[in-house]
């Protein structure tokens, strides 16, 4: 990860992304809502693609979450196929945006969140 000029804010998009992740019901899941107005972004991935680092104030919560990557969800516009996972320290705190690509492209920019198709790991 690079820290280029960090920490910085969350950017719209970001936000909106984690949030359409956290839209869907699983174990922590308000305690990590609830992490989201405490949420800074402290690197990126160097190989360009969208993956963030993040960091919370450990003012909020921990979130009793039952795994590490407790959500994640599909990009998908028809024709380009990736996918985004959710990241939990082991504390309970938010701690990765990532996103992947199926194929040789990285991911770099998140999609529009009508494209993002979240699901709760099992």
């Amino acid at each position: 990860m690079t820290s280029g000029d960090m920490p910085r804010p969350l950017s719209d998009i970001e936000r909106g992304v984690i949030a359409r992740l956290l839209a869907v019901p699983f174990p922590g899941r308000d305690e990590l809502r609830a992490q989201l107005p405490f949420a800074t972004v402290d690197g990126q991935c160097s190989c360009g693609c969208a993956t963030v680092n993040l960091v919370v104030d450990h003012a909020a919560a921990p979130a009793p979450v039952l795994s590490g990557a407790p959500v994640s969800a599909d990009i998908s516009d028809g024709e380009f196929y990736a996918g985004v996972v959710l990241l939990v320290d082991g504390e309970g705190y938010l701690s990765c945006l990532e996103t992947y690509s199926i194929g040789e492209e990285p991911v770099r920019r998140f999609p529009p969140v009508e494209q993002i198709n979240a699901r709760p790991q099992r």
